[in-house]
């Protein structure tokens, strides 16, 4: 049974019932450039599988969600991110920890 994901307070940044995204979504999501996303992945910021077939000359990135979300929980300011992180269930706060 795949766990249900916690609703983001503004869904302009979520992406419901998927599993993978590419760094071009993601890029125009946060506006900015993919070389942004994928420089955030080099960095160990943001988890990201390399698809691309070996010796490729570029990179074909995918985020897992739960790499977005965690990306996104963990990047909130404000008093928006203390709100949120209260309204975690127990059991998500922990993995986020």
């Amino acid at each position: 049974m795949q766990n249900a994901q916690t609703e983001f307070p503004f869904a302009s940044l979520d992406f419901p019932g998927r599993t993978t995204l590419y760094a071009r979504e993601l890029a125009e999501r946060l506006g900015c450039s993919i070389d942004q996303i994928h420089d955030l992945a080099d960095e160990g910021v943001l988890c990201a599988v390399n698809i691309a077939s070996k010796g490729a000359s570029r990179r074909e990135l995918r985020i897992p969600i739960e790499a977005w979300r965690n990306f996104i929980i963990a990047r909130m300011t404000g008093p928006m991110r203390a709100d949120f992180l209260r309204s975690l269930p127990a059991h998500v706060l922990a993995q986020l920890r």
